[in-house]
C-alpha cells in the first residue's frame, strides 16, 4: 500500500472493508479508484482495484436476482441538477415523473411497473432539472444501480404512498436498505460526503381516504428528520409547485454571460449551486478561462457593473463578462 494516498482514499478503503453487499462493494471500489493518485508508484494498486471491480461486477451480473439489473447504467447526467425518485412499489413515482417531465414511461396502478431507472427533464423557467424514476425498494428487492444513482445525485425524493396500509413498513424497509449500505438521508447537505444524501419525503396520493391520518404517521415516524411535501400526483395545482421547490431547495443559481461590447445571452444560462464562484463558472466554460482569467465584470440586479475577483460567489441571474 503506498503511503502517499489521501485521507479520502483511506476513508473509502475502510468503507469497502465494511461493505457486505456486492453493489456497495462496487461503489466503494469505484470511489477508491477515483481517489487514488495516478503515478508510477500506484500502478499495481490501480490494476488490482480494476481487477477486483471487474470480478464483483461479474458476480453481481451472475447472481443479481434480488438486486436486479446488471451491466452498465446508461443515464447521461443532464440539466442544472439530478434528482432521484425512491419509493416502495406502487407509490406513484412513475406518475410523478410522467406528470412533471417529457418522459414516456409506463405508469400503472400495480407494483413493479418500473424495472430500470428512467430519466426525464423538468422545465423550470429557462433551465431543466433531471428527474430519475427508479425500481421500487423493498425488504427483499434492491436494484443493482440504485445505490450508485443515489450517491451521485444532487438530491433524493422519497415517495411515500399515503393511501397504503403498509406505509410505515414500506418506509422502514427503504430506510433500512440504505442504512445497511451506509447511506444516510439528510435534510441539509453540509459536506461533500456522498453517503450523506440531501433528501425530502413526498407524501403522495393525499386525495385518498385517511390520507391525512397517514400523513401524521409519516411525521411521527420521521420525527422532523426530513421535510415532508404532501401532494396528489393527479392534482396539477399541488404537483405544479414541485419545479420551483426543487429550484430553491437545491440552491440552483443561473448565470448569464456576455462578450465584451455585446449584449448578454439571456436565453441559455450556465447553472451552478449557491456558494460557487466565478472560478467555478470558468471551469464550466473552458479551462482557458480558469488558467488565464484576468478580470471579470459583474452586473447584479439594477446595480452598475463592478469588477470582481475569481472567488466572488455568484447569485441567481448574475451577468458576467470574463476577460482573458
Amino acid at each position: 500500500m503506498p503511503t502517499n494516498v489521501p485521507p479520502e482514499y483511506k476513508k473509502a478503503e475502510e468503507a469497502f472493508r465494511q461493505a457486505k453487499r456486492i453493489d456497495e462493494k462496487i461503489e466503494r471500489l469505484q470511489d477508491m479508484i477515483a481517489l487514488l493518485p495516478k503515478h508510477k508508484g500506484t500502478d499495481h494498486l490501480y490494476a488490482d482495484l480494476k481487477r477486483r471491480l471487474a470480478r464483483f461486477r461479474r458476480e453481481m451480473e451472475s447472481t443479481g436476482k434480488k438486486t436486479g439489473g446488471g451491466g452498465e447504467l446508461q443515464i447521461k447526467r443532464e440539466g442544472a441538477a439530478q434528482v432521484v425518485l425512491l419509493g416502495p412499489p406502487n407509490s406513484g413515482k412513475s406518475s410523478i415523473l410522467v406528470s412533471l417531465t417529457n418522459a414516456r414511461v409506463e405508469a400503472a396502478d400495480y407494483p413493479f411497473t418500473t424495472t430500470q431507472p428512467f430519466p426525464g427533464m423538468i422545465e423550470y423557467e429557462d433551465i431543466q432539472i433531471q428527474l430519475i424514476d427508479t425500481p421500487p425498494v423493498t425488504h427483499d428487492y434492491f436494484h443493482a444501480h440504485i445505490l450508485g444513482l443515489v450517491r451521485s445525485a444532487d438530491a433524493v425524493l422519497i415517495v411515500a404512498d399515503a393511501s397504503s396500509d403498509t406505509l410505515l413498513e414500506d418506509l422502514e424497509a427503504l430506510f433500512k436498505a440504505f442504512s445497511e449500505r451506509h447511506v444516510e438521508f439528510v435534510p441539509h447537505r453540509e459536506d461533500t460526503d456522498r453517503d450523506h444524501v440531501l433528501t425530502r419525503v413526498i407524501a403522495n396520493k393525499m386525495d385518498a381516504g385517511d390520507a391525512q391520518t397517514r400523513l401524521e404517521l409519516i411525521k411521527e415516524y420521521l420525527q422532523n428528520r426530513l421535510d415532508i411535501i404532501p401532494i396528489t400526483c393527479t392534482d396539477k395545482s399541488s404537483l405544479g409547485k414541485l419545479p420551483e421547490m426543487l429550484f430553491r431547495w437545491l440552491g440552483i443559481v443561473r448565470v448569464y454571460t456576455k462578450a465584451p461590447g455585446q449584449k448578454p445571452n439571456m436565453e441559455r444560462p450556465y447553472t451552478l449551486f449557491k456558494g460557487q464562484t466565478v472560478l467555478d463558472l470558468c471551469a464550466q466554460i473552458h479551462r482557458d478561462f480558469v488558467e488565464n482569467l484576468k478580470s471579470a465584470r459583474l452586473w447584479r440586479e439594477d446595480n452598475p457593473p463592478i469588477t470582481v475577483s475569481r472567488f466572488e460567489p455568484v447569485q441567481d441571474k448574475d451577468i458576467l463578462e470574463l476577460h482573458i
